[in-house]
């Protein structure tokens, strides 16, 4: 029995680095930067696994000086999922169309695999917010067009945004990416 928990001792690590390896995503292409932009009070990284999916997580956590959050966050293994959280502790109106347009396209740099799109994308966010009839009161979650992306595997991305009820409440606004998985 002894000699049975030794040969599993020493197996685990082995199979902990197989499962890495196995991964068609891994944490090679994310390169954990330093935000340089000058309102940018203070910010942090943090890695961990999803105990749920057993997928890999590098989580940028971002304060800036007016008190509002960004959170950019990396999900990968076999699928990757990038994900931009922008909150506002401001009134909702703070956040303009323009100023969802430029948050979302300033936070897609981020994106360690970038798809091209047919059109820019700040322009498929403008399209897709017209279309909706942007309002900083209400709140939506929309896909974004498919047809417009050009890659080699399967692409899902949108947005979402959820207003602040109570003045000082944050607002929030998603923009998420998933590459990889099925049609």
């Amino acid at each position: 029995m002894k000699i049975l928990f030794l040969c599993l001792l020493f197996a685990l690590p082995i199979f902990c680095d197989a499962k890495e390896i196995s991964c068609k995503y891994n944490s090679s292409f994310i390169e954990e930067t330093i935000p340089t932009d000058s309102s940018i009070q203070s910010f942090k990284w943090e890695e961990k696994i999803d105990t749920d999916s057993d997928e890999h997580i590098k989580k940028l956590i971002i304060t800036y000086k007016n008190n509002d959050t960004a959170i950019i966050e990396h999900k990968y293994c076999d699928i990757y999922n990038f994900e931009y959280i922008y909150s506002t502790t401001k009134n909702p109106a703070s956040l303009k169309k323009e100023d969802v347009i430029k948050r979302i396209t300033k936070g897609f740099k981020q994106s360690k695999i970038k798809p091209a799109f047919r059109i820019k994308l700040d322009k498929i966010i403008s399209q897709a917010l017209n279309k909706h009839g942007y309002s900083t009161k209400e709140s939506f979650s929309i896909g974004l067009p498919v047809d417009q992306v050009i890659y080699h595997d399967n692409v899902e991305y949108g947005l979402e945004y959820t207003p602040g009820k109570n003045g000082v409440a944050a607002s929030t606004l998603i923009f998420y990416m998933s590459i990889g998985g099925n049609e």
